[in-house]
């Protein structure tokens, strides 16, 4: 069982106030299980799928045939950075990136990065989940939705100079502007006792954002694949579900867009 593992729980009270006020250690996956199936919609902060590219490569390697050629994704980010490697990242990885225009922020790949050890715990999450059922979609138009906490940050303008990342003082300085952050935009009724987790564990902050995320995508405030790559690709390698830039963190509260 990892240890850097965070799980938070959100809802909303009948007068419209929201609490989130439930962090649990989860002793194994049984108790993920178990809180994913009470959820509504539940934001994974996971790849749930490789680039086809990367498991092409593996697959033509292994069978000792004729290797795909490497190549990057066509169009330029905004910043003049050519696209993600398609070996590296999945399409879905190159559209938040520019569509956040995070610049060297680029996201972790699952193919080349410790990242991958995380997805295969996802997978069989997702298989599990599924057992009394169909499969999880891995465009997050089922239950569950993958969700990139930090691009979600900067999407709500909440990212910070700082890395919230890691044990020094100026990364819980910044996990506290962010708790902050979210908690004013949200109206957030945040205990003590979360407050404290989201301070001392940027683990416990991302599964805070990412049960905001899922919030979010069950309300329809994402953004959702466009072409037909996009739709056809979300569905093998997973698709990360950005919060809309152009709706404010009340619109999440209130579940209604203008």
């Amino acid at each position: 069982m990892p240890r850097h593992l965070g799980r938070a729980a959100g809802r909303r009270a009948a007068q419209g106030q929201w609490h989130f006020n439930e962090y649990a250690d989860s002793r194994d996956d049984e108790d993920l299980l178990a809180a994913m199936r009470a959820a509504d919609k539940t934001g994974l902060d996971s790849p749930v799928g490789w680039p086809v590219t990367f498991t092409s490569l593996l697959t033509a390697r292994q069978a000792g045939t004729k290797l795909p050629v490497r190549s990057h994704y066509v169009s330029p980010h905004p910043g003049g950075r050519n696209g993600l490697c398609k070996f590296t990242h999945r399409l879905t990885d190159d559209v938040a990136w520019k569509l956040t225009g995070a610049g060297k922020q680029r996201p972790l790949s699952v193919a080349a990065d410790k990242l991958g050890v995380v997805a295969m715990r996802a997978a069989g999450l997702l298989e599990h989940l599924a057992d009394s059922g169909p499969a999880i979609p891995r465009d997050g138009s089922g239950s569950v939705v993958e969700v990139y906490p930090a691009f979600a940050l900067i999407q709500w303008g909440l990212a910070t100079k700082n890395s919230y990342k890691g044990p020094k003082d100026d990364a819980a300085a910044a996990r506290a502007e962010i708790a902050d952050g979210l908690a004013n935009g949200l109206g957030l009724d945040l205990s003590d006792h979360v407050r404290d987790r989201c301070t001392r564990s940027d683990h416990d902050l991302d599964a805070l954002i990412s049960a905001v995320v899922a919030r979010a995508a069950a309300c329809g405030m994402t953004h959702l694949p466009t072409t037909d790559e996009e739709h056809a690709l979300a569905t093998v390698e997973g698709w990360i579900h950005l919060p809309r830039r152009d709706l404010p963190l009340t619109v999440v509260r209130d579940g209604t867009a203008p």
